[in-house]
């Protein structure tokens, strides 16, 4: 209940920064234009879920934040969170081809979308550090420290995994990169139960996500 409110919270104020304070235009959400409005809504939009998973994570678990896996990097981690960032790219690959050769739809991600729709140099960084730092952090305490594990309770893991991965797919909003997106989830999933680390998941996200952030730089260039 509590989460549900903050994710609402969270949206109402990334909408009235985005449009009320800064600026952004109707136009600039439909066409997936980068502007500060959506680029400090976004980080703004995460402090509520944040407030409330730091205090009902260890609450709802029964574990403190470090037994649930939020460590600093260690060894382990910084290995399994390179290994997993292998495999994420890998699947997601994998899986946007196999789309692509049976429906001749290229998976196009929101983010990413926005990312190449702009050449403001501050802006560009700033959205960097929200796709490859904010967004992982923040994503991974709610899909796997959150989701995954409550779903592992009541299921087998493999299906806690697949279901927390589904979710994350929908969550991005975009339904031609969906299936590529929910078999990462799935990778991310497996990374943090075989780890036990939601460290190493962050790891592999945040490198994921600067892989694709390198390479739509270059492509730019």
């Amino acid at each position: 209940m509590a989460l549900g409110v903050a994710f609402y919270v969270g949206l109402l104020l990334d909408s009235y920064v985005a449009v009320r304070l800064l600026g952004t235009t109707r136009q600039d959400i439909t066409s997936s234009t980068l502007t500060w409005g959506i680029a400090v809504g976004q980080y703004l939009s995460y402090l509520p879920l944040l407030a409330v998973l730091l205090v009902a994570l260890p609450w709802a678990s029964g574990q403190s934040l470090p037994a649930l896996g939020l460590r600093g990097l260690d060894r382990r981690s910084v290995i399994a969170g390179i290994i997993g960032a292998v495999a994420m790219y890998a699947v997601t690959i994998g899986v946007a081809n196999v789309q692509f050769s049976l429906t001749h739809q290229k998976p196009e991600e929101t983010a990413i979308t926005l990312f190449t729709s702009t050449h403001d140099t501050t802006l560009i960084i700033a959205f960097t550090f929200l796709a490859t730092i904010a967004a992982p952090f923040m994503e991974e305490l709610v899909y796997r420290g959150f989701l995954f594990n409550a779903l592992a309770r009541y299921l087998p893991v493999w299906v806690a995994a697949i279901v927390s991965g589904v979710l994350f797919g929908l969550s991005h909003g975009s339904s031609s990169a969906f299936l590529p997106l929910a078999a990462s989830g799935v990778v991310l999933a497996y990374v943090y139960q075989r780890s036990g680390s939601l460290t190493a998941s962050m790891l592999t996200h945040a490198l994921f996500n600067l892989i694709n952030v390198a390479l739509i730089s270059v492509a730019k260039t």
